[in-house]
């Protein structure tokens, strides 16, 4: 039921904007900032072993003021069906588990590196992905105030995929929550992630 609440939104937010380039360079692409204000991160580093036949899930969060975990950042949900392959293509039998990794790629910037890079997902029950961002700067635009171009930007706002460091980013299938100031996304293998436009 998820999933197909995910596609047909995804088709949704992506039928709202047909001239939206859905390919950038690194160059052309605006990566969010996190507000200066925002806390440090708890552990901009985690990793968990996703296992075939479970549910599991990993979150990456921002300090508390005791230097605890505090508001959730990012969480990476591998649900019971969703491996598929290995890196090499060997296939997951139930049982067998494989070592996923998180990484903030730049504390000031929304983009992240999921590893290993080659994993293959199920197509009907893909690895799902949400990233909060309720902690970036407002200044979406960074010309020095809040206004109505920045409330437009932030309709743009979608997830974006790079293969590897260099490579163009593709906009992928994303439903953007205003309210909660989050994105999910399905994800049929791992690399870099971003919020941008």
């Amino acid at each position: 039921m998820r999933t197909a609440y995910l596609l047909l939104a995804a088709s949704l937010l992506g039928c709202s904007d047909t001239s939206a380039p859905t390919e950038k360079s690194p160059a052309e692409l605006t990566i969010l900032r996190l507000a200066p204000t925002s806390p440090p991160l708890f552990n901009p580093v985690d990793s968990f072993y996703a296992l075939k036949g479970e549910d599991r899930e990993l979150r990456i969060f921002f300090e508390d003021e005791v230097g605890a975990a505090g508001e959730e950042y990012l969480r990476l949900r591998v649900d019971a069906p969703s491996l598929v392959a290995r890196p090499d293509g060997t296939p997951f039998a139930t049982g067998d588990s494989v070592l996923i990794t998180v990484r903030v790629v730049d504390p000031a910037r929304i983009l992240f590196q999921l590893e290993p890079a080659g994993l293959g997902f199920s197509s009907v029950v893909p690895a799902r992905l949400k990233i909060q961002y309720d902690r970036a700067d407002d200044d979406l635009d960074d010309d020095g105030d809040l206004d109505g171009d920045d409330e437009s930007l932030e309709g743009l706002l979608a997830i974006w995929r790079q293969e590897l460091p260099g490579d163009p980013f593709a906009r992928i299938g994303s439903v953007r929550s205003e309210d909660l100031e989050e994105i999910d996304a399905e994800l049929q293998g791992f690399s870099r992630y971003a919020i941008a436009y």
